[in-house]
């Protein structure tokens, strides 16, 4: 994959990490983001290369995201935290929509979309193709403590332990509106861990999204615990947090799984749709 993303047509940004899904397997994962719809259908043509080693799957998920439907949000500046995604090449706009519930919304020109709870299927042997019928939310939020001195401690023994505990609950009730999510690792090119992590969740609507962040207990926890350790510790902040929040039309949001178990990413749209 490393070679491959050096193709002339590859993509304008790659991030890497890994993490354990919900059946226990470890998953290496590559973000890959092209500012043009075109270089990314040229890459895809190439080819994906040679097979995964004998008894790995692979799995990959694509979105073709609008501008106007999709928001970020940064405590520190490109400059000051080097973070990954999409402010390794587009500037960072202040905005003072911030700071209140649902605040991402209003970010956002364009926020409204019919929820999915299906998807179309394909299944050839061990490959099975899905295409999303309906609107689809999608999250990347992260963190990054590679320059923390005075928060560090805190923000790795009670922040992100609590995090951990909700991004679990979300796991384990779809109830929720969260299809899949995933609590990664971030690592280098070479796959050695870096202070990084994020987690990444599809969402069958900003709605859902929106309403766990704003109503349930287990987010309530995060927040709480987040501004209880800047209560405590009177230094500037110097963990960085940043997040993406896009809401898909139809349409946008195709995924291929191969040689992958039916709980992976957004198969549970699909595969209960065709059972």
């Amino acid at each position: 994959m490393r070679a491959r993303f050096r193709s002339p047509s590859g993509p304008d940004v790659v991030n890497r990490g890994s993490f354990t899904d919900s059946s226990g397997l470890t998953n290496t994962i590559w973000f890959a983001y092209w500012l043009k719809p075109t270089r990314h259908r040229s890459w895809l043509a190439e080819g994906m290369g040679s097979a995964p080693v004998p008894g790995a799957g692979w799995w990959r998920e694509e979105a073709l995201i609008p501008v106007e439907a999709t928001e970020t949000l940064h405590t520190h500046r490109q400059e000051q935290y080097p973070t990954g995604g999409l402010a390794e090449i587009l500037h960072q706009q202040p905005t003072e929509l911030h700071d209140y519930w649902g605040s991402a919304r209003d970010r956002m020109r364009e926020s409204s979309a019919p929820p999915t709870r299906s998807a179309a299927i394909e299944v050839h042997g061990s490959t099975v193709d899905v295409a999303v019928e309906g609107g689809i939310c999608l999250i990347r939020t992260a963190q990054d403590w590679s320059g923390s001195n005075a928060f560090r401690e805190h923000f790795l023994q009670k922040v992100q332990s609590v995090k951990k505990r909700g991004v679990t609950y979300l796991q384990e009730h779809p109830g929720t509106g969260c299809i899949c999510t995933r609590e990664i690792v971030e690592q280098d090119m070479d796959g050695r861990p870096l202070d990084r992590a994020c987690t990444v969740a599809w969402f069958v609507s900003l709605d859902h999204l929106l309403s766990w962040t704003h109503l349930h207990e287990t987010h309530l926890r995060i927040y709480r615990s987040f501004f209880s350790m800047l209560h405590e510790e009177q230094s500037p902040l110097d963990v960085a947090l940043w997040h993406e929040v896009s809401v898909l039309p139809p349409g946008s949001v195709r995924a291929r799984y191969v040689g992958c178990h039916s709980a992976t990413g957004l198969l549970p749209l699909g595969l209960s749709r065709h059972e």
